[in-house]
């Protein structure tokens, strides 16, 4: 069993179009541009997938999100590490815990459950992308036909 990763971008026209790992890596550790995404915020969608690489495996992880590219065609590192702090900014209040606390902490609680809450506000803003239902299938059509035909015969499941 293997476990291997497939990019899809947005294309101009508005259709899913595969971002080879390799080409996408190269430009995140800065090795290799992308020039036709120089300057430029595109629409990501990354899968985690497992399986049998003969038999295609199935998706196990989706996640949707905006991409930064800086001047050159690189991963732009000050809006990835932007997105890191926002993400860990995110779960500062899930350290107060639902245990009752002096009032001291009980202050320090609020506070970071605002500040938290304002960082998800702008990691939904800045990297967020929400899919319409046909982008997504979209995007299960390329990357796994067979869960995309089960999401229309069962409940739907939630990825993200």
């Amino acid at each position: 069993m293997s476990v291997w990763r497939r990019y899809l971008v947005k294309d101009v026209t508005g259709r899913l179009v595969d971002l080879p790992s390799r080409l996408f890596d190269s430009a995140d550790d800065g090795t290799a541009p992308l020039p036709h995404f120089a300057g430029r915020c595109v629409e990501l969608v990354a899968a985690v997938i497992v399986g049998d690489r003969v038999s295609h495996g199935r998706v196990t992880e989706l996640a949707f999100t905006k991409l930064y590219f800086d001047q050159l065609g690189y991963v732009d590192a000050a809006k990835r590490e932007r997105m890191i702090r926002l993400m860990l900014e995110s779960c500062a209040d899930r350290r107060c815990g639902s245990h009752r606390q002096d009032s001291h902490r009980q202050g320090d609680c609020s506070r970071l459950a605002h500040r938290a809450g304002a960082a998800r506000d702008q990691l939904s803003r800045e990297f967020g992308w929400e899919p319409k239902p046909d982008e997504r299938d979209a995007a299960l059509s390329r990357l796994d036909p067979a869960r995309l035909r089960a999401a229309h015969r069962e409940p739907a499941q939630t990825l993200h």
